[in-house]
């Protein structure tokens, strides 16, 4: 089994995704580490000093890599499904779950912890709400094409054993 874990920025993905592994006793991933531990640089530092074209063909190449890796769970960039042929190649090779959160949520998380989040730098709270709408307009229809999505609630809550039992019930119809 493999999960790919994607959605927007601030949504959850690593700390669900550790989550979800830990509940399935499966290793967890994160892309964006994969892609720093490479390069020597945080993903800001990258983005900034070589450009995002360069960053995009790096997280594919990374991406890529994980073909052959079985048995985890990895949580993927908030652009990563929107790039190249992403989406169809994670679908190809494993299960997407799309960790959908309200943006009201994810603006929250983000202005608390802005140097993290390197579209997000030197916006104020509003400005961090209206990038937000304006990467939702292009991304979500990349992350509705996932196998499986879960929905955070507007209490910012999500039932995980839900969780597990959705991937169970999905990976035996797949894995049969």
């Amino acid at each position: 089994m493999k999960i790919y874990i994607v959605g927007m920025p601030g949504s959850g993905k690593s700390f669900l995704g550790r989550k979800i592994a830990q509940s399935l006793k499966l290793q967890f991933i994160d892309l964006d580490e994969l892609i720093e531990k490479q390069e020597k640089k945080i993903i800001r530092t990258i983005i900034t000093e070589d450009g995002e074209t360069y960053f995009r063909g790096i997280e594919r190449s990374i991406l890529h890599g994980t073909e052959f890796k079985n048995k985890c769970v990895i949580s993927c960039g908030g652009g990563t499904p929107t790039f190249f042929d992403n989406m169809d190649w994670m679908k190809k090779n494993g299960i997407v779950i799309w960790i959908h959160t309200p943006l009201e949520i994810i603006s929250e998380r983000i202005f608390k912890n802005i140097t993290r989040r390197p579209l997000f730098i030197g916006l104020s709270k509003k400005e961090i709400k209206n990038k937000l709408q304006e990467l939702s307009k292009i991304r979500v229809p990349y992350y509705k094409k996932a196998s499986l999505t879960i929905a955070i609630n507007k209490h910012n809550k999500v039932a995980l054993s839900t969780v597990i039992q959705q991937i169970i019930k999905y990976s035996k119809k797949i894995y049969q």
